[in-house]
């Protein structure tokens, strides 16, 4: 478990305690106050599994919300709910999507899995498993890093915990690719070959547990974000671009420019996670056609 800090704190990383037990006290209340899903029958055909996974982004923070036109629900596309009275069943993929705090705005992975739904006609369960502002740099009690056995909540551990459950579940259901977005909190932590290790190290796990041939989709921090802050944001971008060179069957996909929120909160916006979530879904339908076949056919 991690070791709440105490001394000279480094502004990027750890928040003061009293901060960070605030915040935990407000994602409990969060939890306990999550809507309960829109219940769904059984699937007609197994599941095809897309884990979201990564930070704010991959949480979703667009706005506006449209949920009775762009982003209303998908019959056929649904959710692994991760909080909330839902928890552990799967619902309907309503935006904002229940990760293991309930989300309020809009993400990129309700937008790829109605592509995917609609070009396989197979039924479509997201894993919402991103949070806020984390990193394979332990922060706050989280990290993503595989390995890490210390920190006090392991994101990748849980996210492989609710797909193991959804498997296990739904028999017969498989890994479509992983949607990956991730990054922003390292870039002021780590240096861009340290970030490459634990980046390959969860590909490299999740490709163990799944199978060699599992497809990962990584979607570009935000262009603005990455120039305007200050930070050293080009090293981890490198990474994440290079990615198809180091592991076959990964792409990277470029963000969309003029797609954030505000110049005070530089998240993509409800139009630039729609964009990027088409994006991926272009990308990835170019990779895996065959596969893609295959799951039409079955």
């Amino acid at each position: 478990m991690t070791v709440l800090r105490r001394g000279p704190r480094n502004p990027d990383g750890d928040s003061p305690i009293h901060q960070q037990l605030l915040i935990e006290a407000k994602c409990i209340v969060k939890r306990l106050i999550a809507p309960r899903g829109t219940p769904v029958g059984e699937p007609e055909r197994p599941y095809l599994i897309l884990p979201i996974l990564g930070q704010s982004n991959a949480f979703g923070m667009g706005l506006p919300v449209e949920p009775d036109g762009l982003d209303r629900p998908h019959p056929l596309v649904h959710q692994w709910a991760m909080c909330g009275p839902s928890k552990g069943t799967a619902v309907l993929a309503t935006q904002p999507l229940l990760h293991e705090i309930p989300c309020k705005y809009v993400g990129f992975g309700p937008t790829f899995a109605k592509q995917l739904a609609e070009d396989t006609g197979r039924p479509v369960l997201l894993i919402p498993g991103a949070r806020g502002d984390t990193s394979f740099t332990p922060k706050n009690g989280h990290t993503w890093d595989p390995a890490d056995r210390k920190t006090r909540v392991n994101l990748y551990q849980r996210a492989v915990k609710a797909i193991d459950a959804a498997l296990a579940r739904y028999p017969g259901s498989e890994i479509a690719t992983v949607l990956w977005h991730q990054g922003e909190t390292d870039v002021p932590l780590i240096s861009g070959a340290q970030y490459q290790v634990k980046l390959d190290s969860l590909i490299g796990d999740m490709r163990a547990r799944y199978g060699a041939g599992l497809p990962f989709v990584l979607g570009q921090m935000v262009p603005e974000e990455m120039e305007l802050s200050g930070k050293p944001y080009a090293a981890i971008d490198a990474v994440h671009a290079d990615t198809p060179n180091r592991w076959p069957l990964t792409t990277f996909v470029p963000g969309p420019r003029d797609s954030y929120n505000s110049p005070d909160d530089r998240h993509y916006s409800a139009a630039g996670q729609r964009e990027l979530g088409r994006r991926m879904w272009q990308q990835y339908r170019e990779m895996c056609a065959e596969q893609l076949a295959d799951y039409g056919a079955r």
